[in-house]
């Protein structure tokens, strides 16, 4: 599960970009708002925990680690993470911002194999992104070929995160892992929720999407 969901769920995201080619962005930042505080619910409620149960005594120096490589990511990546669709002139591959996405994706696959809660608030983020991913292909005039290539890619990324996460057999390694993962997801997740409400306008939607990702995340 550990490798199909994200998979598959990059798979859905970008099917919706594809075949419905969506003219409004309101869905999505529904199921951002809803993916993000779902994220953040299990961050908070489980991982962050576990991390401080460790007896790893920089356990926050790696978390803070964490949300200055995501902050410099996102400096590659124009915020595609938190569902930032672009629409540039440019017609070829943008190579930076997607090796930068992958560099992510591997990144939060590493933790999935043990944290089942984890694994399926990534999955759900990754519809989103999945979507933005597909805009950002259909943007470009390179071939269908090219344009799967770049996405499997893309999709493949977590699962192979994964695989390699479950090889990883040193207890101190995972220790500074962990938190250096909670730190990245934790940026992600905060950045979706400020960035939620526009114009620090209140929503009713947006705010019971957030509500609701908070309460799944308690629940399971």
């Amino acid at each position: 599960m550990a490798y199909l969901l994200p998979f598959l769920a990059v798979y859905l995201g970008s099917s919706i970009a594809f075949f419905v080619q969506p003219k409004t962005a309101k869905g999505m930042k529904l199921l951002l708002a809803f993916s993000g505080s779902f994220l953040l619910g299990v961050l908070v409620l489980e991982m962050l925990p576990q991390v401080y149960r460790s007896e790893d005594r920089y356990a926050g120096i790696w978390i803070l680690v964490g949300i200055l490589f995501q902050n410099l990511l996102e400096f590659f990546s124009k915020g595609a993470e938190h569902g930032h669709a672009h629409h540039g002139q440019n017609k070829q591959l943008p190579w930076v911002l997607l090796i930068s996405l992958c560099i992510h994706a591997f990144l939060e696959g590493l933790p999935l194999t043990v944290q089942p809660t984890l694994l399926l608030a990534v999955s759900i983020h990754k519809i989103p992104i999945g979507l933005v991913v597909g805009l950002l292909l259909l943007q470009t005039n390179v071939s269908f070929l090219a344009k799967g290539a770049a996405l499997f890619i893309f999709a493949l990324m977590s699962p192979l995160g994964s695989y390699l996460g479950g090889l990883i057999d040193s207890p101190a390694l995972i220790s500074h892992i962990e938190p250096f993962i909670v730190g990245i997801l934790f940026h992600i997740s905060t950045t979706i929720l400020f960035e939620s409400s526009e114009g620090h306008n209140f929503n009713l939607q947006k705010f019971l999407s957030i509500l609701l990702g908070i309460a799944v995340a308690a629940i399971v």
